[in-house]
């Protein structure tokens, strides 16, 4: 029965990469970046794992393997995967920079662990924990645990990753969201080959699946594109600035909020949030929310959008032919369905709707 149902999600997961891949290859020279390269080359090489998996599976070989703990094939190729994996959300972060030595640093532990086999390395058949245990010390056990440290370190990459809003189609809840799914593949992953239960390879594989489909309707539904050419963009108010930015009134922070979002034009920052905004103007979080309802009758949310939204039907009014896409990335949207919605919120009609009435 098992192997029934391992054969079905397979071969589903097979269909969906090989659709997902074909189609983002085709669009790829759609987008600036290699974004959409990496992914196709992702759902490609999804498939042709899962492929052999299925043969492997009909010929009844996973019997031998059903038993073993750390198989090295799936270990060292668990590394490989992850590897080629971050490849995507890294590109969507730092356009264009994932190149030459950065791009052979990402696949370097993978190359190291793999160097071993190839001269001839034997690995030990580990059953139980108790022949875990008693091989602990052995470079074949040392190496392939050494595999599930860099899959824990590589699945929190993104977190550490330094990148220029301007630039990049990422703001901070993707990158948290893509972490969330790199992690979950790591924990699955570690509980199937540490345990061999099929049941964390069933959930490995429908985590998997959902990933997949994440990442296919972020990049061809959701995700903004930063424009080849932009407008100059105000600098970020330095921190003298914001010691020397204080309201004569020092009770009053309004005039602070105003500062920081009229002259400084932070609602441009898609990670502007009311706490950044708080340390900005020198109190709390609360506070700031207080202040904008008392002074807007909108929430900090609400008030950011309309500024955003204020600045995209601005534009258009200049220049109706104008890019929706690229007005609404210079807003400090990151996802066009947001930016839809809001427009509607706040003027009435949708974007088309508005230029007809221009």
């Amino acid at each position: 029965m098992y192997e029934y149902i391992t054969i079905i999600l397979a071969s589903i997961w097979l269909t969906i990469s090989l659709i997902f891949g074909t189609f983002l290859w085709m669009k790829r020279k759609e987008v600036p970046d290699c974004s959409r390269t990496y992914l196709s080359v992702i759902y490609f090489m999804m498939a042709l794992g899962v492929s052999s998996y299925i043969v492997t599976a009909i010929r009844h070989d996973l019997t031998e393997q059903s038993t073993q703990l750390l198989v090295p094939f799936l270990t060292i190729g668990g590394l490989w995967a992850i590897s080629l994996i971050i490849c995507y959300p890294i590109e969507v972060i730092r356009p264009r920079e994932l190149r030459g030595r950065w791009l052979a640093l990402i696949f370097l532990p993978a190359l190291l662990v793999t160097l071993p086999p190839l001269f001839g390395l034997q690995f030990h058949e580990l059953h139980s924990w108790t022949d875990l245990w008693a091989h602990i010390g052995d470079f074949d056990v040392l190496l392939r645990l050494l595999c599930l440290v860099l899959l824990a370190i590589f699945s929190l990459i993104m977190l550490f990753i330094p990148y220029n809003w301007r630039k990049s189609s990422a703001d901070y809840q993707w990158i948290r969201r893509t972490t969330i799914l790199a992690q979950g593949i790591a924990i699955l992953f570690y509980a199937n080959v540490l345990t061999n239960h099929q049941i964390f390879y069933y959930l490995h594989m429908l985590w998997g699946l959902c990933a997949s489909i994440f990442f296919f309707y972020f990049e061809l539904v959701v995700r903004l594109l930063p424009p080849a050419k932009k407008e100059p963009q105000p600098s970020e108010p330095s921190l003298t600035d914001k010691a020397d930015g204080k309201a004569e009134d020092e009770d009053d922070y309004w005039p602070r909020i105003c500062q920081v979002m009229d002259e400084w034009e932070e609602w441009r920052n898609p990670n502007t949030t009311v706490e950044t905004v708080s340390r900005s103007v020198g109190t709390n979080r609360y506070y700031v929310g207080r202040i904008i309802r008392e002074h807007t009758g909108l929430t900090f949310n609400d008030y950011m959008n309309q500024k955003r939204i204020d600045f995209v039907s601005g534009q258009l009014r200049l220049n109706p032919q104008q890019d929706h896409k690229t007005l609404y990335f210079e807003a400090g949207f990151r996802s066009r369905t947001a930016a839809y919605r809001n427009f509607v919120k706040f003027m009435g009609s949708s974007p088309s709707e508005f230029v007809a009435t221009l």
